[in-house]
């Protein structure tokens, strides 16, 4: 079962030029409920490749629990894809982390 907040990791290949790819943990965006319903889940990439005062499109996330390197949340790279992509949890993200990147979100868009 996925629950928002929970990081796991995701396969994001195949991709198109430009896109963030191979299997790297990804936020998970989705409602619980909606997870239950729909195929697909709502997900924004991680990247340990981290790039200081880059707010709204990246958000910073520390290591913690399986998650081994401190990494940025992807804001631009929010996408929607098969659950079949997602493998197993290796962290959750907190409740003020998933408010900033609500407000990221909403600062981009």
């Amino acid at each position: 079962m996925l629950n928002k907040g929970d990081i796991c990791l995701v396969d994001f290949e195949p991709t198109k030029k430009g896109e963030i790819g191979k299997l790297r943990p990804a936020i998970i965006l989705s409602d619980n409920q909606d997870t239950t319903i729909f195929a697909t889940a709502v997900v924004i990439p991680l990247s340990s490749l981290v790039i200081k005062d880059n707010q709204p499109y990246r958000y910073p996330i520390s290591k913690r629990q399986k998650l081994e390197k401190e990494s940025d949340a992807c804001i631009y790279e929010i996408r929607s894809l098969s659950k079949n992509r997602v493998g197993d949890k290796i962290a959750t993200i907190t409740k003020r982390e998933l408010e900033g990147i609500r407000q990221a979100l909403y600062d981009l868009l």
